[in-house]
């Protein structure tokens, strides 16, 4: 019986090349753990300072620049910015906006700020009025979008870009001031029937336009969907996946090529029978979802960094058990959740969530102070070694501070 499992377990992940990319046969619940040494050539904690001034809920997006990390929490609608080393700099609120994301510009040395204007309250219908024709300039004072210059932060030199209605669908900045946006949506009541997942625009001109659907017909997009963008070191690419999908993708100048495909298991997968499906309503589709937990939704999280793919999947398990990471070099697949602390990170949370960024070099997490005071608690027996900041961290911090920053950078070769 040992012997056949095993040897299930190694054709359950595996990689083969073919016409949809390179196919990952993947099993998500036989992925592998593996100690955090074994993974890992680095692991640093980055507390962010805690006062009264800096003190914030949960990271809803992070940014790393040169300089800073950049943090929006969408509870206070703030923009946090701290050093590298965690000390708290500054604090930053657009006014009349309710941010929607923020992106780091490289090249202008930038965040992109989107949101929408505050003074407006809008109905579902109105919403999907403007949505459907996102680049008709009469809706843009119902957005607000700007740049935030990262040269002098306490300057607060703000660039607006007045007229941008693009923002109604939160763009992804492509190929420098390129921009591509997705917004899916499908509604009986259409006329046209032939709309596209990703546009990309170059200021207000449509360049490009991929993945046809049809508006009126695919019921599965009567609850709205969007493409996902994830960046890359090459700032005129993009990775992305799609809804119902499980491809990913990459978007260049003038094309999408598919990178992988991951093959899951039947127990997992969307059959075809759920394109066919005549979903009546946005509940209707609700429901479904809700009887069909095991299906894999969309592919999400997706980093790449030396041979590594990092990925979450979206599916009715806890949040420890959707992330993944696929060693190219090996063709295997290792659960991050399953990742374990050992006295070479001092017995501290690894990947207890999924990537929050990566700057090329270094991917970068977090953990809750409470969080890392429960593992310090655990652990004791162990006697870890602590690194200075951690140490002053545990010795004058709460559970109620701020999170911790995790740079984490792969070994050449894991194990």
């Amino acid at each position: 019986m040992r012997k056949w499992i095993t040897i299930f377990c190694l054709s359950a992940c595996y990689a083969v090349m073919g016409q949809n990319g390179k196919e990952l046969y993947f099993q998500p619940g036989f992925a592998s753990g593996a100690n955090a040494s074994k993974v890992f050539e680095e692991i640093d904690y980055i507390p962010l300072e805690t006062t009264k001034k800096s003190i914030f809920g949960r990271i809803r997006q992070l940014l790393v620049s040169d300089k800073y990390f950049i943090i929006w929490d969408a509870d206070t609608n703030f923009i946090y910015f701290f050093d590298k080393k965690g000390k708290f700099i500054k604090k930053y609120r657009p006014p009349n906006c309710i941010i929607k994301s923020i992106q780091l510009d490289k090249a202008k040395n930038a965040i992109f700020i989107s949101g929408s204007n505050k003074n407006y309250n809008f109905s579902p219908a109105e919403i999907e009025k403007m949505m459907e024709d996102p680049t008709n300039k009469s809706f843009a004072r119902f957005t607000w979008s700007a740049y935030y210059d990262l040269g002098d932060i306490h300057k607060e030199k703000i660039q607006r870009l007045k007229g941008f209605s693009l923002s109604l669908v939160d763009p992804t900045i492509f190929n420098g001031n390129q921009w591509a946006y997705s917004y899916i949506f499908a509604n009986r009541k259409f006329n046209d029937q032939t709309e596209y997942e990703l546009k990309v625009y170059d200021g207000e001109k449509n360049i490009n336009r991929y993945f046809p659907y049809n508006k009126r017909n695919d019921t599965y997009y009567f609850k709205p969907e969007q493409i996902s963008f994830f960046p890359t070191k090459d700032p005129g690419a993009l990775l992305f996946t799609r809804p119902y999908s499980y491809g990913i993708y990459k978007l260049t100048n003038d094309s999408t090529s598919l990178l992988y495909t991951l093959i899951l298991p039947l127990e997992n997968s969307l059959s075809k029978s759920f394109f066919a499906n005549p979903f009546r309503s946005k509940n209707d589709f609700d429901l479904y979802r809700e009887q069909n937990g095991s299906f894999v939704w969309k592919i999400y999280g997706v980093y790449q960094l030396q041979q590594y793919l990092f990925f979450s999947l979206d599916y009715n398990r806890s949040p420890r058990d959707r992330n993944f990471l696929f060693d190219e070099s090996t063709n295997r697949f290792y659960a991050t959740g399953k990742i374990t602390a050992d006295s070479t990170n001092a017995f501290l949370p690894v990947l207890s969530t999924s990537i929050q960024y990566s700057d090329g070099n270094y991917l970068y997490t977090s953990a809750s102070s409470s969080t890392m005071f429960q593992n310090r608690d655990y652990n004791q027996a162990k006697n870890p070694q602590y690194k200075p900041a951690v140490k002053q961290y545990f010795e004058k911090g709460t559970r109620t501070d701020n999170p911790v920053i995790i740079q984490l950078k792969p070994k050449n070769k894991i194990g």
